[in-house]
């Protein structure tokens, strides 16, 4: 048998059935009449109306078969009328609100706009033109988030040496970056210890060395090709 509603909840539940246009003849009547002499159950009736209002915006309505309140009726277990009319009336309130409820959330993904995609900016472009006197062409750019510097000899002097790449930071001495190719492309792994180094204004420069025992403590002549870094 259905729970018998306590007071404050038939009192909901008539006032949602009025809002919700529920009730019928003399229950109708009864509940408009007390609806003008009875403040606290007339707000109560406003606040149904208007959280209904606010649920079913832009919901297109739908008849409901005269027949279904019934036909739940018949299925439910005897019980006592009083409290099994009022326990089909609050089923059939919270029924009509999850609905509207239901069909206004659909409405509202169904017509809301899809967000714009992110476009995250680039990342700054490390790069650097490194030329000499002696028609030594390198050019050099740093991927910094795998710490690797990809180096294209573009023209050298031939010789037996190797070209050894420096980064001299304003200020400082060089730092062996490593060896680089005699022709063509070379990445070069830089040492966590150096990443910082490659910095806007600090210098890329080219000597030739012995391949042997390279990278060295510092270089042995001269470079023949040097260039500023420039973060693009």
């Amino acid at each position: 048998m259905a729970d018998p509603l306590l007071p404050d909840d038939a009192e909901s539940v008539l006032a949602a059935e009025l809002a919700l246009g529920l009730l019928e003849g003399e229950e109708l009547a009864a509940a408009r009449r007390r609806q003008l002499a009875d403040p606290a159950f007339a707000a109560a009736v406003e606040r149904w109306a208007l959280d209904f209002a606010s649920l079913a915006q832009d919901v297109p309505e739908a008849a409901i078969d005269p027949s279904l309140w019934d036909r739940i009726a018949g299925r439910l277990p005897a019980a006592d009328s009083r409290n099994l009319v009022l326990a089909l009336r609050r089923w059939r309130a919270l029924a009509v609100a999850a609905s509207a409820a239901a069909a206004a959330l659909l409405v509202i993904l169904l017509l809301r706009p899809i967000p714009a995609p992110v476009v995250l900016p680039p990342e700054p472009a490390v790069v650097a033109q490194i030329t000499g006197t002696e028609g030594a062409v390198f050019a050099a750019r740093y991927d910094a988030a795998q710490g690797m510097l990809h180096v294209r000899t573009e023209a050298m002097p031939a010789t037996r040496l190797a070209p050894e790449l420096w980064v001299i930071p304003a200020g400082g001495k060089p730092v062996s970056l490593g060896l680089v190719a005699n022709r063509g492309g070379r990445d070069v792994a830089v040492a966590p210890g150096h990443r910082a180094l490659l910095t806007e204004g600090a210098t890329l420069a080219i000597t030739m060395e012995e391949p042997a025992n390279a990278p060295h403590a510092g270089p042995s002549g001269p470079p023949v090709a040097a260039g500023k870094i420039t973060i693009l």
